[in-house]
């Protein structure tokens, strides 16, 4: 009777353990599958783009479109193709090159997209995966617009979101390795030497449906391959499972059968004595190995979800689920060794655990360094006031660990009126999880609150991303000029011009919805340089016209990285207009990813060409005086946060904040550079800087950023 349910319990407890591996797979899956419809998306809107704007599918029009559009392809996609049935296929690059058209189903026309598996096209030295879209005129196959993605940043992309887990693995349909923690692997399918395991091979995984096998791992020793499916792909998704993991759970039973046979043979007499005793003994061991997390005695997470259901039953509370983590857990793991690693993970769940005492909420530990937390809150508000309270308490003990570490947190919540399908925690964890995922690698950022409108910002950046060549094409990008006005006499002597997005479906976009992204994919340098054209042709025209004009700075962003590119790309531009160097000034940063080499190299090769030179947004780096000794700008320009951080509801400035500018304006002074404060928005801000002989100002005190016609207009009044 006692093994029968020490067997039962432990069958439970095996059960919760590939539960919680299953939830694990559910979660890879959807990475993947996010990240395929990512490349399919972009697929789509190229053809919506192109090829729905070339009539009868001409295909010399198509081959010459898809080199004209080859440059703003996704930057995953190795080719970009269209493949006719005869198994021509022209590349964005130009050639044409024969394919097989049996090994393109797109061409079947059994699916509107196609998702193939690995292979290694001639001449291109890299492994790549097709998608494509299957083409109908008059109701008949004209082709497949496809896409050759590289497995490689496909890799980067979606093992760097499941966290580089060195037992994750990515079969495609016929069992060739699209992701493997040995990398020379990729591209070659496993067959097992020991017939026991032959239905571990890879072919054999990708043909059957998903499930759990028993195989041997490359040091011989016995694990489990736990399957999923890709729907979109028909790819497998395979995590191995070792056995050391599963004999944990098996371990209490060996030992408990032993002490059994030790009592029963000792005492024949006492045995109902003893057997009640040792299922006494059972029970409680049983209880802390699926209830308790061994490590830190927290609930495990499958408890933890168990006993949170029970908490969110009353349909009229509100409650806060909190995901935490710790960044680069893994990396701890490695350079510490696992000791370390465990010590660290006891510790930080007693700070979490301590945090929450008050409260009366819940925690549970999950996979590695994750923690779950469940509170009942009054409101939004108030939980989120007490949230930032614990967490600078948790900052404050964490600085005082011997490792150093960096938590982070996802934040979730569940309202009345709330109702999710399937199970509410699970939810709950997912969308914390979700939320966690995109601070990524911003150490400013401790944690993130899911809501719709992240899902909203990650559409309208995909949407941006697929739009922003065809914007730029069409003009969408406009410029605008905010005045810059001397402090001594009130009038205009220069402008700054910047730029604004009109698109038909999101609006009028003020640059911090799209710079940000175009620094980070590139694009940012086209912007720019169609900004720098459009200010050149204003001026030549004022100019032509014999009307007054005023100089115009434009802004550098940080992308521009190499000096000798960047001075023979502006000046190809520039060379093409009739106006002199001195009504242009180029605003460079001093927050710049440039080194202090490179801005000096750039700021003396504009020097040599008669352009004046202003540091943008002056003060907030971190070594701002250090630089003005090496880096030889004309102009400073004061960041708006000096004013905005000290500038009380009157408008007025308080005495702490004048006097370390006061200092700074001296400075410039004595260092010969002329002075322009941003941000200037009442009159007793213009009056202080005037007090302490500031140059310029720029600001809603004087303008707003202006249209061409009204900026024309504001010279009149001003000059």
């Amino acid at each position: 009777m006692t093994r029968l349910y020490t067997n039962s319990m432990i069958e439970k407890a095996q059960s919760d353990y590939f539960n919680s591996i299953k939830t694990t797979m559910d979660g890879f899956e959807k990475v993947v599958s996010l990240q395929l419809n990512s490349y399919r998306n972009f697929l789509d809107s190229y053809y919506k783009d192109i090829l729905l704007t070339i009539p009868d599918y001409d295909i010399n029009s198509i081959s010459k479109t898809l080199v004209e559009y080859s440059e703003t392809k996704h930057p995953d996609f190795l080719d970009f193709y269209f493949l006719t049935p005869d198994g021509t296929a022209y590349l964005s690059d130009g050639t044409n090159i024969h394919m097989d058209p049996a090994k393109h189903k797109g061409l079947d026309g059994v699916l509107n997209y196609y998702i193939s598996g690995i292979c290694y096209p001639p001449n291109r030295h890299a492994y790549v995966f097709c998608i494509e879209k299957t083409c109908y005129k008059d109701g008949k196959i004209a082709g497949v617009l496809g896409a050759a993605v590289i497995l490689d940043s496909f890799q980067k992309r979606t093992t760097g979101l499941v966290g580089n887990r060195e037992s994750f693995m990515l079969l495609d349909t016929e069992g060739y390795f699209l992701v493997h923690p040995r990398a020379d692997v990729i591209g070659k399918q496993y067959i097992p030497e020991d017939p026991r395991y032959t239905e571990t091979g890879t072919i054999y995984l990708a043909k059957n449906p998903p499930g759990t096998y028993k195989s041997k791992a490359d040091d011989n020793s016995v694990i489990y391959l736990i399957t999923s499916k890709i729907p979109e792909s028909g790819w497998t998704i395979s995590l191995k499972v070792s056995m050391e993991e599963i004999d944990e759970i098996y371990e209490i039973q060996r030992k408990s059968e032993i002490m059994i046979f030790i009592f029963a043979f000792l005492t024949i007499l006492g045995l109902v004595i003893v057997e009640t005793k040792i299922l006494d003994f059972f029970q409680k061991k049983q209880l802390i190995a699926t209830v308790y997390d061994p490590l830190t005695n927290l609930w495990t997470r499958q408890r933890f979800e168990v006993e949170a259901n029970k908490m969110v039953r009353n349909p009229r509370a509100k409650f806060m689920l909190i995901e935490a983590d710790i960044r680069g857990f893994k990396f701890i793991n490695q350079n510490y060794g696992e000791e370390a690693a465990d010590k660290l993970i006891v510790y930080y769940s007693k700070i979490l655990n301590i945090c929450i005492g008050d409260y009366h909420g819940i925690i549970g530990r999950g996979f590695a360094d994750h923690f779950y937390i469940l509170l009942k809150i009054t409101s939004v508000h108030k939980a989120m006031n007490v949230f930032r309270d614990s967490l600078t308490k948790i900052t404050d003990d964490v600085k005082s660990y011997e490792i150093p570490f960096f938590p982070k947190f996802g934040i979730s919540f569940l309202m009345p009126g709330d109702n999710p399908t399937g199970n509410k925690i699970q939810n709950l964890i997912g969308q914390a999880s979700f939320a966690k995922s995109t601070i990524k690698d911003n150490l400013l950022t401790q944690f993130s609150v899911y809501n719709s409108k992240l899902l909203e910002k990650i559409n309208e950046e995909q949407f941006i991303e697929s739009h922003m060549q065809q914007a730029l094409d069409q003009k969408e990008f406009f410029v605008m000029y905010q005045p810059k006005i001397s402090l001594t006499d009130d009038r205009i002597v220069g402008a700054e011009a910047l730029v604004r997005w009109n698109n038909p479906k999101l609006g009028l976009m003020t640059p911090d919805k799209f710079i940000p992204l175009f620094e980070k994919n590139g694009f940012i340098t086209k912007l720019d340089y169609y900004v720098y054209e459009e200010v050149f042709k204003f001026i030549q025209n004022r100019l032509a016209k014999n009307l007054p004009i005023v100089p115009i700075s434009v802004n550098m962003s940080r992308n521009h990285n190499k000096p000798e590119k960047f001075m023979h790309d502006f000046m190809e531009i520039f060379t093409k207009y009739s106006i002199p160097p001195s009504l242009i000034q180029i605003e460079i940063l001093e927050r710049s990813v440039m080194d202090n080499t490179t801005l000096q190299d750039i700021t003396e090769k504009l020097h040599k060409e008669g352009f004046t030179v202003a540091m943008d947004d002056f003060g907030s780096g971190e070594s701002s005086l250090n630089m003005l000794t090496k880096i030889p700008v004309d102009v400073l320009k004061f960041d708006r946060e000096f004013l905005n951080a000290s500038t009380d509801k009157e408008g007025r400035i308080d005495k702490k904040s004048e006097k370390f500018i006061h200092i700074l304006i001296d400075l410039s002074k004595n260092l010969e550079k002329q002075t322009v404060f941003e941000g200037v928005e009442t009159q007793a801000q213009r009056d202080f800087l005037r007090s302490i002989n500031c140059d310029q100002a720029q600001g809603y005190f004087y303008s707003k950023p202006l249209a061409e016609q009204d900026f024309v207009q504001f010279i009149k009044l001003h000059s």
